[in-house]
């Protein structure tokens, strides 16, 4: 996390990849955040642990390299390669919806999606 936010210091960075500082701090609090709420009103919903805080912290750390503007885009595409993972073994009924699934590695498949799509995301959308 540390490192994350002091290349938002670096004038040479490439800036459509990685953002100045204050990006990069909202992006850490907000990546924190998100998973921080996803847990606690599962929790109080479901009186059980849905997801440890390691993946906040992955989040966070995802947040303070990517900014803010990253978050969105790495959590949807890192639930629909989970749910791409995961569907196959729920239709086989080999697991079941209470079947703990591991993720910090689709995080970072979505991480990586993010950063090879950036550039055709921004187009899309601008």
């Amino acid at each position: 996390m540390v490192i994350g936010f002091l290349k938002s210091f670096d004038p040479n960075l490439n800036q459509s990849i990685f953002p100045n500082y204050i990006h990069s701090v909202i992006g850490g609090v907000f990546g924190y955040s998100v998973i921080w709420l996803l847990i606690f009103f599962y929790k109080k919903f479901k009186n059980k642990e849905g997801m440890g805080l390691g993946d906040a912290k992955f989040l966070s750390a995802l947040g303070f390299w990517f900014g803010w503007i990253s978050i969105p885009f790495i959590l949807v595409f890192s639930s629909l390669i989970a749910l791409g993972f995961s569907l196959p073994s729920l239709i086989k009924k080999s697991k079941n919806l209470s079947t703990e699934i591991p993720f910090g590695p689709h995080l970072v498949i979505g991480c990586i999606t993010y950063i090879l799509f950036i550039d055709f995301i921004f187009k899309f959308l601008i």
